[in-house]
């Protein structure tokens, strides 16, 4: 068979990128490049627009990472895992992230680009790694990568917020998670270890509404050694006058009231933790809340640069500002594929 009609990824495929969102949204395929080189997704494959199926998205998906036409020919069920594991997210919620993208951020999407960044989002691999899956330079694959990383980390104030949670939720589950970092050389200090990753981190705060599962906060990064009491109150004991207005204990719904661990009991206003005087029903009931927040926290650490160790960042406040970027945008991410066919539980 023709290597052109069957979408080869090789070496003298024709030079293409996906755009989504230009002019008339049409799909388009550029005639740059040269020496062979190859930008974008293999012959064959039709290039997805903002008005695109899950069926082209998961298509176009699967040709970049090495799954020609004929390789596509298989389970669907097979098709998204393998989608799936190369950028964390199913295509459903990655097409409902590109009509986001395009209606908030009226601008175009180069769709190559964008599933760059879901790959290193996911995989965390090096560049000279990711020069090879995409054929392309270390530092497209560089600048694309935290372009549009940035790009899902400018939704979360669409896609996490207190507006979404149910009028029917009384509770809501807190909890704060430790992902792991390298040294922090220029401020070298105890405050960065973590207890629970044996090494340096930062921290950050999430709640989830249980009743509709959705995520609708996400805080951070604080150094790991805060306790998640201060973390919630953005201030130590006794100083509430210097509490950080932007912590949220400022921020709880009035019809709703937290739920959390032990670590959470010097705050009965605004958290109740599980006691002896509540009923079985009522344990089980915040037993499984907190599972809630517990597979948020599996789900997020399903992407590798959340999970490994992150090693971004040329001083202190850049590694923080970089691992802020991506911790949101898998926050992001985390959200958009719970409201579009994969619930953090059976409803």
């Amino acid at each position: 068979m023709d290597q052109r009609r069957r979408g080869v990824r090789g070496r003298g495929r024709t030079s293409g990128s996906a755009v989504a969102g230009g002019r008339g949204h049409t799909n388009q395929r550029s005639s740059r490049g040269g020496r062979g080189r190859s930008r974008g997704v293999g012959i064959g494959v039709q290039l997805p627009n903002y008005a695109s199926t899950r069926a082209s998205i998961l298509s176009f998906g699967l040709s970049l990472v090495g799954f020609d036409l004929d390789r596509q020919d298989c389970r669907e069920e097979l098709s998204i895992r393998r989608f799936r594991s190369h950028y964390g997210i199913g295509p459903k919620a990655v097409q409902a992230l590109v009509n986001d993208m395009l209606r908030y951020q009226k601008k175009s999407i180069n769709m190559t680009a964008l599933f760059i960044a879901l790959y290193w989002l996911k995989l965390y691999p090096i560049e000279e790694v990711m020069a090879g899956t995409f054929n392309d330079s270390e530092e497209v694959c560089r600048k694309k990568s935290q372009e549009y990383a940035k790009r899902i980390q400018f939704l979360k104030k669409l896609k996490i917020n207190f507006r979404d949670v149910d009028n029917s939720c009384e509770f809501l589950p807190v909890d704060v998670v430790h992902m792991k970092t390298q040294e922090f050389r220029c401020t070298p200090s105890t405050m960065w270890y973590s207890h629970k990753s044996n090494g340096p981190a930062l921290a950050y705060e999430a709640v989830t509404d249980p009743v509709n599962g959705k995520i609708v906060w996400f805080n951070g990064p604080k150094p790991p050694t805060i306790s998640d009491i201060e973390f919630l109150r953005g201030g130590k004991a006794g100083r509430k006058n210097e509490w950080d207005k932007s912590a949220l204990y400022f921020h709880i719904p009035n019809n709703a009231k937290l739920v959390g661990d032990s670590a959470y009991g010097g705050q009965p206003d605004k958290v109740t933790t599980t006691n002896n005087q509540h009923n079985r029903k009522t344990k089980e009931m915040f037993a499984r809340m907190k599972s809630f927040q517990e597979t948020v926290f599996n789900r997020m650490k399903n992407f590798t640069v959340c999970s490994g160790t992150f090693r971004h960042g040329s001083g202190t406040d850049d590694k923080k500002k970089k691992h802020k970027m991506v911790a949101e945008a898998v926050a992001v991410l985390v959200e958009y594929d719970i409201e579009n066919g994969h619930p953090l539980f059976e409803v």
